[in-house]
């Protein structure tokens, strides 16, 4: 069992609760992290990075999550104890349909996973240098997830995949997690830069296209 983290049983037991108060009255995202205490980096991370693993851009809802990344990142590498969020991210209330699919497909996710992932390159996850490592992955990525690209498709998917192993690496204390945080981030850069040439190669086209008439039009011919 990793000593990063509390036990396996109780974030199951954790997200149950939270599963529960959804389909009620809700929860807070600040009062849910408040019962964790300072393993609640990376269980925020994780909560609140599985509505972004899938290709549909989430409008606003992606610069509330990006910022809060970011400050759970940055917090997590400079060594805080527990989370201190943004007023928007703090009392964001987890309710209804929506929230209820997310935290029971986090269980299973989670569940999922532990059967691959175990004690490994443990070095990466451990100690001050871990929590730097793992915090900074965090940032980053909330920092990518948060950039206004173009409204496509995978914006948010890859950036939400960096964030979620490198989270799930501090948990599970398995290194090997950290290097595919690094690979999503990595094609995430590539995803955007590929992006950003297309945008430039079309917009300049255009460019090229609407010059020619736009001098005629003011030149009165």
């Amino acid at each position: 069992m990793s000593n990063n983290s509390p036990d396996n049983s109780s974030i199951h037991d954790i997200l149950s609760d939270c599963a529960d108060r959804a389909a009620g009255e809700g929860i807070l995202l600040s009062e849910a992290l408040d019962r964790i205490g300072p393993h609640a980096f990376c269980f925020a991370a994780i909560l609140l990075a599985v509505p972004f693993i899938q290709p549909v851009p989430l409008g606003p809802l992606t610069m509330i999550c990006g910022a809060t990344f970011v400050a759970l990142g940055w917090q997590m590498a400079r060594g805080r104890n527990s989370p201190a969020l943004p007023k928007s991210a703090g009392g964001l209330r987890i309710h209804g349909y929506f929230w209820v699919g997310v935290v029971g497909f986090t269980k299973r996710i989670l569940s999922f996973c532990q059967r691959f992932t175990r004690v490994r390159l443990s070095h990466w996850v451990e100690g001050k240098r871990g929590r730097r490592l793992v915090g900074g992955l965090i940032l980053v990525g909330g920092a990518l997830l948060a950039m206004p690209m173009a409204n496509l498709p995978l914006n948010n998917f890859f950036p939400a995949l960096m964030i979620f192993f490198a989270a799930l690496a501090w948990i599970e204390r398995d290194g090997l997690m950290v290097i595919l945080s690094l690979a999503w981030g990595g094609l995430t850069i590539l995803y955007f830069a590929a992006v950003g040439a297309a945008l430039w190669f079309f917009g300049a086209k255009a460019v090229d296209w609407m010059m020619p008439a736009a001098t005629a039009a003011f030149s009165g011919k």
